[in-house]
């Protein structure tokens, strides 16, 4: 028996339902699965003496209307949109927008005088603009280059602490244009991807387990650490070590991994006087140490279910417009304000834990859980540091507060997102799965 294509009236067939899938990769996986149907039936046909030709022709009638088969596999494997996080994002962009102009309206920061609001808008649109264009990103593209992305990020973090602008003492930022562009702090989701597509720790054997966790555990380490970015470097230690338990749960040569990394970097974390003062401030919230802590816990405290209304004054809150923007919106509009950015933020988290479990795809599924623990720690960290949960550091509520370039990235890593759950019924195996059993 002839292969089924080489039949002009399977063939026929194939194509007439092809012709009404959109998604073209899944068009070989359909081929296949069809013909495969097709020849079943034809077999049987052969076996009752039907001539070759007629048999086909027959096949293909059982198999039912072309125009309806390739109707519903179009409708099983259509693109997939997440229109919760598209409208969350929207929410905590409009709040972050309204949360800048009314710090701007405050009149507590005249020397920006309209360009906190004014730029504020600009990044949030550039960021816009860029979670469209990541949206319709084929993510499985990235990963041949994931190694290269990984240790080319690294170069970067390396040469911006001898090369990058000088501000607080420390050289973090490269100026590209009329920007400044923490280097540290965007290599946080491009090396987080990168891991997401490198070999995988179950693959690794004797000795590259130690040159694995040199050049993916310790090197990162150091750099966040030489770059005083201890906060990124501890989200980056939580990422390395979700992803390694990930792709191989021995949980004997999980902690031989783990072990010597975090202690490295709790040494590290020790020998920095900076960070003494924080950690001393968290424990002992008393003092001058604690002044930002002292007057974030005082200005939730004093707004009450109603707030102080738009744009009131509160000098003594350092940081309105960006770290401390979240207890600012509470001050001027109260509690339930407060309760509603929460409220968004863990919705916000839990779409994306949801989103995991309908994901097939081993690679996207690393991609997002590695995004969706960066995304969790930094947006819940600054909630929790505001009543004195956790350590205050330098960071700013993703999509709401002001952070230029970093809103750009933020954007563009949910972009992404959203394109791995668009694809997810796009896949050929997904296609296999889903085509009709007769």
């Amino acid at each position: 028996m002839r292969q089924p294509e080489e039949h002009a009236v399977i063939a026929a067939f194939l194509n007439q339902v092809c012709k009404h899938v959109r998604a073209k990769e899944l068009h070989a996986a359909i081929r296949e699965e069809l013909s495969s149907h097709v020849a079943d039936r034809m077999e049987i046909l052969l076996e009752k003496g039907m001539p070759e030709e007629e048999a086909a022709a027959e096949a293909v009638r059982q198999m039912g209307d072309p125009n309806e088969i390739g109707r519903n596999l179009h409708r099983a494997h259509k693109p997939a949109v997440e229109w919760k996080i598209l409208v969350i994002i929207a929410v905590m962009a409009l709040i972050g927008i309204f949360g800048v102009f009314t710090v701007q309206q405050s009149g507590m920061y005249p020397q920006f005088g309209g360009a906190l609001f004014e730029r504020k808008v600009l990044f949030t649109l550039m960021g816009m603009v860029c979670l469209m264009a990541f949206y319709f990103v084929d993510y499985r593209k990235i990963q041949k280059h994931s190694a290269t992305l990984f240790y080319g990020m690294l170069l970067l973090m390396l040469f911006t602490l001898y090369e990058g602008i000088e501000l607080n003492g420390r050289k973090v930022f490269l100026a590209f244009g009329n920007f400044g562009v923490n280097m540290m702090a965007i290599s946080l989701p491009i090396l987080i991807l990168a891991l997401a597509g490198m070999k995988q720790a179950k693959e690794w054997r004797g000795v590259e387990h130690l040159f694995q966790l040199i050049g993916r555990g310790v090197i990162p380490v150091l750099l966040f650490c030489q770059g005083a970015s201890w906060f990124y470097g501890c989200i980056y230690l939580a990422s390395f070590f979700v992803l390694t338990w990930m792709t191989k749960r021995n949980g004997v040569q999980f902690l031989l991994l783990a072990l010597p990394l975090l202690s490295l970097y709790i040494f590290a974390l020790t020998q920095v006087g900076q960070l003494y003062h924080r950690l001393h401030a968290y424990l002992y919230p008393v003092g001058e140490d604690s002044y930002q802590l002292i007057q974030t816990k005082a200005a939730i405290h004093s707004a009450g279910w109603f707030g102080h209304g738009f744009a009131a004054r509160l000098d003594t809150l350092p940081y309105a417009y960006g770290d401390s923007l979240f207890p600012y919106l509470i001050y001027c509009f109260g509690w339930g304000f407060g309760i509603l950015i929460a409220g968004l933020v863990v919705w916000f988290i839990a779409r994306f834990w949801k989103m995991n479990a309908l994901i097939q795809d081993e690679y996207a599924k690393r991609i997002l859980v590695g995004f969706t623990s960066l995304f969790a720690i930094r947006m819940l960290w600054p909630i929790l540091m505001s009543f004195g949960i956790v350590p205050i550091v330098g960071e700013v509520l993703p999509f709401m507060g002001y952070s230029n370039m970093m809103q750009v990235f933020d954007f563009a890593a949910v972009g992404l997102l959203l394109s791995v759950f668009r694809r997810k019924n796009m896949i050929p195996r997904a296609a296999e799965e889903a085509l009709p059993r007769h």
